[in-house]
């Protein structure tokens, strides 16, 4: 799954473009604020269920990160949807653990404040991981 294009692999988030960056920010990644966003930045901290999506409607997948000053594209998911997840770097992850912020912006491993669980295994050296919203 995680080697899709697409962040939004299962459900219908509710999108906007309310924020504008304030960090460079990848599609996949945990995000905070409202006007201004930045990676989600505490780690094992509370984190509302918010990607930064890709700008397919510009022609730009995952692998095009929005720059300080760009409006992004976020999208807030439910219990049950599936998001194309950025993960910790090197970090090997089970199917079924408990995913929490990496206070970076991606996810790791933890049952502090999880966000998510893993849809499937991962490598160690993987940057992107499905995985399921509580």
């Amino acid at each position: 799954m995680s080697k899709s294009k697409v962040v939004t692999l299962q459900g219908v988030p509710i999108y906007n473009e309310h924020g504008v960056a304030a960090a460079a920010i990848t599609p996949g990644m945990l995000v905070q604020g409202v006007t201004s966003l930045t990676p989600h930045s505490t780690a094992s901290g509370t984190a509302a269920r918010t990607f930064a999506l890709e700008r397919d409607e510009m022609g730009d997948g995952i692998e095009v990160p929005y720059k300080i000053g760009d409006v992004v594209k976020v999208g807030s998911f439910s219990p049950g949807d599936v998001v194309n997840a950025l993960v910790a770097s090197g970090a090997a992850i089970a199917a079924g653990s408990f995913l929490e912020s990496a206070g970076d912006g991606t996810l790791k491993v933890g049952t502090t404040k999880p966000v998510a669980r893993a849809v499937e295994t991962q490598a160690a050296g993987s940057l992107r991981l499905a995985a399921e919203i509580f």
